[in-house]
C-alpha cells in the first residue's frame, strides 16, 4: 500500500503514481493512497485506489477524520508493507494502528520545514515503530541524524512531449518557470531575471507563494504569465523558451530531469543539489547576474543552453520505468519485512 500527498501535485506524487503502475502491471497487489483532494495525474493509476479526500489546510477535525478512514482503511486492506513519502504521510504513518511494516521515502535533505520540531518528533515516532528509510537521490541522508537509507530508489519520469531532435533552437523568445510556488524554488528570482532582461515570464505549477508572486509581477510591471497546475507542464513549452530553475535546494530535481528529456535549454542555481548532474558550467548560475549575463550570450543561439546528449542520456537511462520497477521489485522481495 502506497500513501501519498494526492494523486497530482508533484513529483514525488507522480513517481510513486508510476511506480504503483508498474508494480501493479507485474504481478504485485498494490493500492494507492492519496490524503488530499486534488485533480487527476497524467499518470493515472492502474490500481486499487482509496482516496481520503482531505481538504489541504481543512483543519484538524477534517485530518482526524482522514486518519481514521485511513487506519479503517489498512485493517481491511491488510498490506504487507505501507510506503509513505514526504511529511503528511508521515504523519499520518506515524498514527497507524497496529504493527505495520513502514517503508518511508525520503525525497529532500529539507523536509518538514517550518515545521521542523514537529517532523523531528513524527520521525522519532516512525523510528520507534522500526521504519525502514530509503531515499530518491545518492546524495540524500535521512533528517534529521543524517543517517544512511537503506537503499537508493530513484524516481521515474514519463515518456517526453519532445525529442532532443525536435527542438529548433534559435532565439531566445521568453523565460519559463516549471514548479511548485514554494520558498525553497525561489520562483521570485525568475521574476526579477525576467525584469532585468526585459523577458517575458511564463509561470507553470501552483504553490503557496502565488498571490506574492502576482502582487511581485504586478508591481515590477512585468509581462508575466501564470499558468496554475497542469497534468503536463511541458505541453506548455514552445521552442524559443528558456527555463529558469533558482531552487535553493532540490531532492531528486525531477523538473530537471523531465527538462532534459524534453529537450527544453536551462539555466539552473549553482548548487550541491544541481551540480552532481555534471553539467557544462554554461548552464549554472550563482545569481541574478549571472542569469543575465547567460542569456545576453545565448540569446540568439538558445539551443548552445541544451544539455549536451553525452550527459543526459544516461542521467535519463537509469530513470526508465522498466529499470526503476526492476530496482524496486529488488528491494521489496528482500525477506527483511514482517510479512
Amino acid at each position: 500500500m502506497i500513501v501519498t500527498n494526492s494523486l497530482s501535485g508533484g513529483g514525488a506524487e507522480r513517481s510513486m503514481n508510476l511506480v504503483s503502475n508498474e508494480l501493479f502491471s507485474r504481478g504485485w497487489k498494490v493500492a494507492l493512497v492519496p490524503i488530499n483532494i486534488g485533480p487527476s495525474d497524467q499518470v493515472v493509476p492502474l490500481c486499487e485506489v482509496f482516496p481520503l479526500s482531505r481538504e489541504w489546510q481543512g483543519g484538524a477535525a477534517h485530518t482526524l477524520s482522514s486518519l481514521l478512514r485511513l487506519n479503517k482503511i489498512v485493517r481491511s486492506w491488510k498490506p504487507d508493507l505501507v510506503i509513505i513519502g514526504c511529511d503528511l504521510p508521515e504523519f499520518f504513518g506515524s498514527l497507524l494502528f497496529g504493527n505495520w511494516s513502514l517503508i518511508a521515502v525520503a525525497h529532500t535533505n529539507h523536509p518538514w520545514i517550518g515545521r521542523e520540531k514537529f517532523g523531528k518528533i513524527i520521525r522519532s515516532v516512525l523510528a520507534i515503530r522500526g521504519v525502514t528509510w530509503v531515499a530518491v537521490s545518492s546524495h540524500i541522508s535521512i533528517w534529521p541524524k543524517n543517517e544512511k537509507p537503506r537503499t537508493v530508489l530513484v524516481n521515474s519520469i514519463i515518456q517526453p512531449h519532445l525529442s532532443f531532435q525536435e527542438f529548433s533552437g534559435g532565439k531566445l523568445k521568453r523565460l519559463v518557470f516549471v514548479g511548485r510556488l514554494s520558498p525553497e524554488k525561489r520562483p521570485s528570482i525568475a521574476l526579477d531575471v525576467a525584469a532585468q532582461s526585459l523577458r517575458p515570464i511564463v509561470l507553470i505549477g501552483d504553490g503557496e507563494l502565488r498571490e506574492a508572486l502576482v502582487h511581485q509581477a504586478n508591481q515590477i510591471a512585468i509581462n508575466c504569465e501564470f499558468v496554475g497546475q497542469v497534468l503536463d507542464p511541458w505541453s506548455k513549452t514552445l521552442s524559443g523558451d528558456l527555463l529558469i530553475i533558482p531552487s535553493a535546494h532540490e531532492g531528486d530535481g525531477l523538473v530537471v530531469l523531465e527538462a532534459l528529456q524534453n529537450a527544453i535549454p536551462i539555466l539552473l542555481a549553482d548548487i550541491p543539489d544541481f551540480r552532481r548532474f555534471g553539467f557544462p558550467e554554461r548552464n549554472y548560475c550563482k545569481g541574478i547576474p549571472e542569469y543575465l549575463s547567460a542569456i545576453e550570450e545565448y540569446e540568439d543561439h538558445l539551443g548552445g543552453l541544451l544539455i549536451p546528449e553525452e550527459i543526459s542520456r544516461p542521467l535519463l537511462d537509469t530513470r526508465s520505468i522498466s529499470n526503476v520497477g526492476d530496482a524496486w521489485e529488488r528491494f521489496l522481495s528482500v525477506q527483511e519485512f514482517n510479512y
